[in-house]
């Protein structure tokens, strides 16, 4: 039974290597990752739990590079942060074929990000945003922003190939969350500490499905914890995902942490979860006094 499984895994191993890179080949670009400024670096995801960070460990931020995410800029803490990097990591925003909410919310953040940044910031995008306009001109429209762009493409098969495309900013494992390309971002720029808070990730405490079969989601963040409503989450911006399509997504990636934990080690790259009650099992834990 065990070389039955060895065996399955090896042919498995062999066709995800050669499809990746054959994806590799088509979809990937060189990529110039920004210059770090310090040897840590703190990542702060939107969950709720980063209010409290904000308010009452504000020290914590200093002396270390930050990084902020997808729609931090649409906060107050943007400005008072002031973070030197900056990760998107929702492909619909690099097309207008998408519903009209979320255009209205790329819009906004876009307006955002040009507007109230008056220092320098290095914002990081997947290689998809090269080809929309509203991202491609942020610099003319405000040239404290200077575009980075990297591979979202998936990297799978044997592990020497995987951490080969890592290391050589090919891909990553499938990052259906921003947190991923931000950790691997934050590695290939040589950190030797990297940070994360704001992680929460407990969506599955707030995931149900109506009697109609619409499957719900109550998105929480720092900036709207006690607002957040129950809504569709939807596929590239349209429609909806059914209970298995979402719960496969999440699979991906907590999945995905314990990937990236490992290719940090083999990198000399230490990774914490500051986050308090996170769900994410991967990272080693770390509490701010």
């Amino acid at each position: 039974m065990q070389t039955l499984l060895a065996i399955n895994h090896f042919l498995i191993d062999t066709v995800n290597t050669l499809a990746t890179l054959i994806k590799v080949l088509l979809w990937s670009r060189p990529v110039k990752l920004p210059v770090k400024q310090h040897t840590e670096m703190l990542v702060l995801g939107n969950g709720p739990s980063l209010k409290t960070l904000l308010a009452n460990h504000s020290g914590f931020l200093k002396d270390k590079d930050l990084m902020a995410v997808n729609h931090f800029a649409d906060t107050d803490a943007y400005v008072n942060v002031k973070p030197a990097y900056y990760m998107i990591n929702v492909p619909e925003f690099w097309t207008d074929q998408v519903d009209a909410d979320v255009l209205q919310k790329k819009q906004r953040l876009i307006k955002n990000l040009v507007v109230k940044t008056d220092w320098p910031l290095h914002l990081v995008l997947g290689n998809g945003a090269r080809k929309s306009k509203d991202w491609v001109n942020l610099p003319v429209q405000n040239p404290n922003i200077s575009l980075h762009y990297i591979n979202p493409t998936p990297i799978e098969g044997f592990k020497p190939f995987r951490y080969f495309c890592y290391k050589h900013n090919c891909g990553m494992p499938r990052p259906h969350n921003v947190l991923i390309p931000s950790l691997m971002t934050a590695i290939n720029m040589a950190y030797k500490t990297i940070y994360v808070a704001g992680a929460d990730h407990s969506w599955l405490k707030d995931l149900y499905v109506a009697d109609d079969n619409t499957v719900y989601l109550t998105q929480k963040h720092f900036y709207d914890a006690q607002k957040a409503q129950p809504d569709v989450m939807k596929k590239m911006g349209r429609g909806q995902r059914r209970l298995h399509e979402i719960l496969h997504k999440f699979m991906l990636s907590f999945k995905a942490y314990f990937d990236i934990n490992d290719y940090g080690k083999s990198q000399g790259v230490k990774i914490y979860n500051i986050t308090p009650n996170s769900f994410i099992d991967a990272f080693e834990r770390k509490k701010i006094l």
